[in-house]
């Protein structure tokens, strides 16, 4: 019985098949256009110092598994970013897939790559890959924003 309250609660939000979502082709373009718009916005953060952009679009419920294994909640994440020393000359999200699983629900993986210097100046260039999930929840103003819930990112070189 649990079983079936479980599939039942969640057969609007599941994929439906290998290449199925559950929402239209249209619905699925739409979603993706939106969350690689934010997702590319994101990448570019360290660069811009745009703090309430991450604020806007991490959940309250946020956490994040970050390169050196290490997990972080929204305030914890935000001071660890906002108190980091090194310079960003550039960054980017150089190649990003997302699978929409619903009108509500879907989970981005990508490529991130930055260079910069470290804070004893010393120029750096690195690789991430990174997996997001992204929900459309209601704030308190009862509009629909997608939010990333949950979040890792492994170090490629």
């Amino acid at each position: 019985m649990i079983f079936i309250a479980v599939g039942t609660t969640l057969s609007g939000c599941v994929s439906t098949g290998p290449t199925q979502s559950a929402v239209s082709a249209d619905e699925a373009k739409k979603i993706t256009e939106v969350i690689t718009k934010l997702t590319k916005q994101w990448s570019i953060v360290h660069t811009t110092k745009d703090w309430d952009f991450l604020k806007r679009i991490w959940a309250d419920d946020f956490s994040y598994i970050g390169a050196d294994g290490t997990v972080r909640d929204k305030e914890a994440e935000l001071a660890y970013m906002e108190e980091d020393t090194e310079t960003l000359t550039s960054a980017s999200c150089v190649a990003f897939n997302l699978r929409v699983y619903g009108k509500n629900f879907a989970i981005g993986n990508g490529d991130h790559h930055e260079a910069g210097k470290d804070k004893e100046g010393k120029p750096f260039s690195r690789k991430f890959r990174f997996t997001n999930v992204w929900v459309r929840k209601q704030n308190v103003y009862g509009e629909r924003k997608w939010q990333v819930v949950r979040g890792h990112a492994s170090l490629l070189n």
